[in-house]
Formats: C-alpha cells, structure tokens, sequence
C-alpha cells in the first residue's frame, strides 16, 4: 500500500548542509514507498560575462563543471538505489535556484519536498533572502525544513 507522500522531491546544492536533507527524506520515502526526486540548479555564468567567458576559452570548464555535478548526482542516487530507494535525478539550469526549484515542483506531481536550510533568521534572512523560504512560500505542497544543528551552523548567533 502506497502511503501519502509518493514523490518526494530533495532540492540539492552539492554541500553537505543539502545533503542532510537526504535520510529524512529517505525515512518518509521508506514509510510511503516514494519515490525520491534530488533536484539540483546549475548555475551557469551570467549572460554579461558569456563573452568574456567565450574569449578567455572557459566553455570547456563549465561543461566539466556540469559533467562533475552531473556524476555526483548519479553517485547520490545509486547509493539510494542500493538502499532499495526508487530514485530519479533532475538537473535544471538557470540562474534563479528558488524560482526554478517552485516552478519544477509546482509543474509535477510532487507530495512533498524536503530541503535542508542556512538556518538564517531576522535581518539575515532578509538581507540575504532564502531559497527554502522562497520555496515553502511558493509551493501548493508540504515542505520539510531541515536546520543545520550547531556543528555545522556558520555562526547563526549573529542573524
């Protein structure tokens, strides 16, 4: 039997503070037999430096740059898979993360999204913005919010 959540999408930005969104994720998807989506935003230089890229032959850096992020993705989702997780990888490329990242989940079916934050709150949260903000604002679907714990907060004292 199939529960509540059946696709389950983990937005992933390559640290390792993303990535403990994972076994939270994992443990839902266990209890619902999801399927688990990573979504990761690449974003490519700006379109005003495309030129100056282009001259100073960078092209093939930023392709391997993509190839890297397109295999660590891969190895994430094998190690899913060899946990008997169903799991899929999305890359999307563009510049604004939080926009892309409401647009793919309000685009499909998702039950429910999953994503570590900064953990930033008052003034650095507004200076700053917040992709999870953005997204659990944007989204018609439940989010869980996943803080970084004091080991690997950057200081959140201060914000």
């Amino acid at each position: 039997m199939q529960g509540r959540y059946k696709k389950i999408v983990v937005p992933i930005d390559g640290s390792g503070l993303s990535q403990r969104a994972i076994p939270h994720a994992v443990d839902i998807a266990r209890a619902n037999q999801s399927e688990i989506i990573l979504l990761h935003v690449f974003r490519p230089p700006a379109r005003e430096y495309a030129n100056i890229i282009a001259l100073a032959g960078q092209e093939s850096q930023i392709d391997v740059v993509r190839e890297q992020t397109k295999q660590y993705l891969i190895g994430l989702r094998t190690e899913l898979r060899d946990e008997g997780i169903e799991c899929r990888v999305q890359m999307i490329e563009g510049a604004s993360a939080a926009h892309l990242i409401v647009d793919y989940i309000n685009g499909e079916e998702v039950d429910l999204v999953v994503m570590s934050t900064r953990g930033h709150t008052g003034l650095a949260r507004m200076v700053f913005g917040s992709v999870a903000n953005t997204v659990m604002q944007s989204v018609r679907v439940p989010c869980m919010l996943i803080y970084p714990d004091d080991e690997t907060s950057e200081n959140n004292s201060n914000g």
